[in-house]
């Protein structure tokens, strides 16, 4: 007898399957509608524009946040989440989409006043991020062994010197852009953060312990780092790793939820930094390719270093550190597919020329 194999999914899973056909249904059908709007009626095409990106931003904000509550209804229901650790980081999660929401009320209502607000909702998270990492130190100081401590201290070295790093990157080589195009910018955030998340859902493999090889899924962020330079990419790339959290929200630490999740996919964000330092200035596939294995190589490391001190060895004939360099390797067959699908983008005479009107 046939069996339906879409009866034997989850709540989620269904949910998840609709959202992401309805969703590039949704994006076809709004490319289509521009076209004609361009066509016919070129003089309503900035409304419509920006009718659009208000429309993608709702949109977004509203699965996402049905899919992050059947998601944690069924983690509940599982016994998966343990309220000491996931309370404070969902708070955190919260806190970062309200900000979002305001940032993009006030960016399309009082540009002039978006960046004061970004540095304020900047500190505001910072702080949040602070106060959840020492409130889990002295948790952990309080209730485990002394060697355990000395774990505890490498791991916030070590994510400290990740992410420091990339920070570092965006802000000394990438260019201070935020006060010019700020309304366009975040609709096209909103719209490559929205098409990231789409794809992520189409998995060739997923591994037992998280992570997965997707259709290209980081491509369109990597695009918009590319059009709108680094430090706007690292911001979509966190928002992104946000999001990633809500495939799968549950986590050991609180630190390992920064690694997996926000500083991984930051890094992502990266990718436009030989094009916005014009460096091979007239080779855009080359560039593509050469940012395309950075990224890749700082995301590896956040999950290396959060595999080896939170995650430990699923297999016992390896030690932590071992089975951790080896186990997320799949990070560069993710970003192999990535890499093929951008390069033959970036060859193609009408998606240059797209980017070149884009950029006007």
């Amino acid at each position: 007898m046939f069996t339906d194999p879409f009866n034997t999914l989850s709540t989620f899973e269904k949910a998840a399957t609709v959202a992401l056909y309805l969703t590039l249904a949704v994006i076809v059908f709004g490319v289509i509608v521009g076209i004609l709007v361009k066509k016919f009626r070129p003089d309503s095409f900035k409304n419509y524009t920006s009718a659009l990106g208000a429309m993608s931003v709702g949109y977004s904000i509203g699965l996402i946040g049905i899919l992050l509550f059947l998601k944690l209804d069924e983690y509940i229901a599982d016994g998966y989440i343990d309220n000491a650790t996931f309370i404070p980081v969902v708070c955190l999660l919260c806190s970062v989409i309200v900000l979002a929401v305001c940032g993009l009320i006030i960016a399309f209502f009082k540009p002039e006043k978006f960046r004061l607000f970004a540095k304020i909702a900047l500190g505001i998270i910072g702080a949040f991020v602070l106060a959840i990492i020492i409130a889990t130190m002295v948790k952990n100081y309080q209730s485990g062994p002394v060697e355990n401590i000395g774990n505890e201290v490498m791991l916030y070295v070590f994510t400290a010197i990740l992410a420091g790093a990339i920070i570092f990157i965006a802000l000394f080589f990438g260019k201070k852009n935020f006060s010019t195009n700020d309304t366009k910018s975040i609709v096209y955030a909103a719209v490559t953060i929205a098409m990231s998340f789409a794809l992520s859902y189409i998995r060739f493999l997923e591994l037992p312990q998280g992570g997965s090889i997707t259709l290209a899924s980081l491509v369109p962020l990597m695009i918009y780092s590319y059009m709108f330079g680094i430090r706007k990419g690292l911001l979509a790339g966190i928002i992104y790793g946000f999001l990633q959290f809500i495939q799968a929200p549950w986590f050991y630490h609180p630190i390992q939820f920064l690694l997996d999740y926000p500083i991984a996919f930051g890094a992502i964000g990266l990718a436009g930094i030989f094009h916005e330092r014009k460096i091979f200035e007239n080779k855009k596939v080359l560039q593509f390719a050469l940012s395309a294995i950075m990224v890749a190589f700082f995301r590896y490391l956040a999950h290396v270093i959060s595999g080896i001190f939170v995650f430990g060895s699923a297999d016992p004939n390896y030690t932590a550190v071992a089975w951790s360099f080896l186990y997320n390797t799949f990070t560069f067959g993710d970003i192999a597919i990535c890499i093929v699908a951008g390069c033959a983008l970036f060859a193609s005479k009408s998606f240059n020329a797209f980017l070149e009107k884009s950029a006007q």
